[in-house]
């Protein structure tokens, strides 16, 4: 989604036509967007890492559903969404607002941030139902 943003914030302020233009040096685009680019990658992989320890952890809750494995699910669950929001805010701070000296938070299409909202929301849906399931299955056994 940052990735989309940047490209789009990259083409709008290449655009002469644009309100900000004037502002601009492309140096100074590039540089903003290749610092933009580095940041989300790190996010990125972050998140990765953690979502396969997550995904890692529920294989072993899904053979032997016990409370303490639940409770370590849960836990790193916990951590994962932080994290993610976390990624969220920081990626809004760090991305669009990096130094003051450009500002690509103008340059970044309207729908940016509530997309992020959204997906921050979605994925701690997807984690209650997860969860939610292997208190079922340990109930259950």
């Amino acid at each position: 989604m940052t990735l989309i943003a940047i490209q789009l914030a990259a083409q709008s302020g290449l655009n002469p036509w644009h309100q900000g233009w004037s502002d601009l040096l492309p140096s100074r685009l590039d540089r903003g967007i290749a610092s933009a680019r580095k940041v989300t990658l790190g996010i990125t992989l972050i998140l990765a890492v953690e979502a396969a320890l997550l995904a890692a952890l529920g294989g072993r809750l899904n053979r032997r559903s016990t409370v303490g494995g639940l409770m370590l699910c849960t836990a790193a669950s916990v951590v994962y969404v932080l994290s993610l929001a976390l990624a969220v805010l920081g990626t809004h701070a760090i991305v669009l607002y990096p130094s003051g000296d450009l500002d690509l938070g103008l340059l970044f299409p309207d729908w940016y941030f509530p997309a992020l909202i959204i997906i921050t929301i979605a994925v701690l849906t997807a984690l209650i139902v997860w969860l939610s399931a292997a208190v079922r299955d340990a109930s259950a056994s």
